[in-house]
């Protein structure tokens, strides 16, 4: 590279700096290299290499791009993904989790959360989609109203909570559905926000 083009130093710069922010590490060069649409990995480690010369980041003994000091991240809590649940086994089981995620608690909140793939129709009417990530205070109570997670007969499931008569009830948001009786129910957490795919 003779003549580095600036627009693309400052790509660079700020995909890094926006990653760090975002994932609280530094991106690898493939990921540079795949968030700028640079054509290969020495692209994206000649751009690094300019922006280091130039004192606008460092790199550690082991080649990785440090994340400033003073970089403001803000807070965070970690959540679990739980990816598909079993038939018989709690909802936050090992073999459940999918990963894990840092939320950040100005957005959040910073109560002890799950998120959890939305699928199925059953709640669009309270705005949760098939392919919906939703996100979960984790809790074992809930007042009437509430969206939960719950376990019902070894199987999960998002519903609305209601009570009536001395009786629990899981009501689906989709008039094609029908409340279920659910007094064994067991809350495993309450919904709180819902990140929709589009």
């Amino acid at each position: 590279m003779r003549v580095p083009n600036e627009d693309k130093v400052m790509l660079v710069l700020n995909f890094i700096k926006d990653f760090q922010k975002r994932e609280g590490r530094s991106p690898s060069f493939r990921q540079i290299a795949r968030g700028c649409s640079f054509p290969s990995l020495r692209t994206a480690q000649q751009y690094v290499a300019i922006l280091q010369k130039r004192g606008m980041l460092e790199k550690n003994s082991f080649g990785k791009i440090i994340i400033p000091t003073n970089l403001s991240r803000g807070k965070t809590v970690i959540a679990p993904l739980v990816g598909t649940i079993a038939c018989g086994t709690p909802i936050l089981a090992e073999e459940n989790i999918e990963g894990t995620y840092q939320l950040p608690t100005a957005i959040f909140g910073n109560t002890k959360s799950m998120l959890l793939h939305a699928s199925g129709d059953s709640m669009i009417g309270v705005g949760i989609n098939d392919g919906d990530l939703i996100v979960a205070e984790i809790c074992d109570t809930a007042d009437e109203g509430d969206i939960v997670v719950a376990l019902l007969e070894d199987s999960a499931t998002v519903k609305t909570l209601h009570k009536k008569n001395g009786h629990i009830y899981l009501r689906p948001e989709n008039p094609n559905y029908e409340d279920i009786p659910a007094d064994n129910v067991i809350i495993q957490g309450v919904v709180k926000h819902v990140i929709h795919s589009f």
